[in-house]
Formats: C-alpha cells, sequence, structure tokens
C-alpha cells in the first residue's frame, strides 16, 4: 500500500527539498515569462489586456505545486527504504 504523507516520514527533508524545488521552478517560470514579455511587448500588453497573463500566473503557480508533489514522492521512497 502506498501511502505517503509529510507525518510519515522519519525526517522533513523530503518536504523541504519538494518545497524548494517547487520555489525554484515558480521562479524560473516567472523569470522566463518576464523574458519572453521583454522580447515581445506588444504581445505583453495584448496579454494584459485581455487577461491571460493573470490565468498563465496561475498555470505557472500549478506546475511548480504538481513539481513539487512528484519530487515529494520520489524523495520520500528514498528516505523510507
Amino acid at each position: 500500500m502506498l501511502t505517503l504523507m509529510a507525518a510519515s516520514s522519519s525526517s522533513s527533508a523530503p518536504l523541504l527539498i519538494a518545497i524548494g524545488v517547487a520555489i525554484l521552478v515558480i521562479i524560473w517560470l516567472f523569470i522566463k515569462t518576464g523574458i519572453a514579455l521583454l522580447h515581445h511587448p506588444i504581445i505583453g500588453i495584448i496579454l494584459i489586456l485581455l487577461g491571460v497573463l493573470g490565468l498563465w500566473n496561475y498555470l505557472i503557480i500549478g506546475i511548480g505545486v504538481i513539481v513539487g508533489g512528484i519530487v515529494f514522492l520520489v524523495v520520500s521512497q528514498f528516505f523510507n527504504n
């Protein structure tokens, strides 16, 4: 049975690693988005006016959470064995 929670691991290292990776992924995607908007300012203005850029920011955070969760599952397997 595969039951993985932060409380079930022997240390908080998997959770801290997953949070760190999620934060790094979110920061990296925000930087890439900023660079893309600087290269194409007209498209950036259109995206801001249409509200698409705000949705993209939520998508970036969602990607970070998913990646952090996957990293937590993988790392906690190493710490539990």
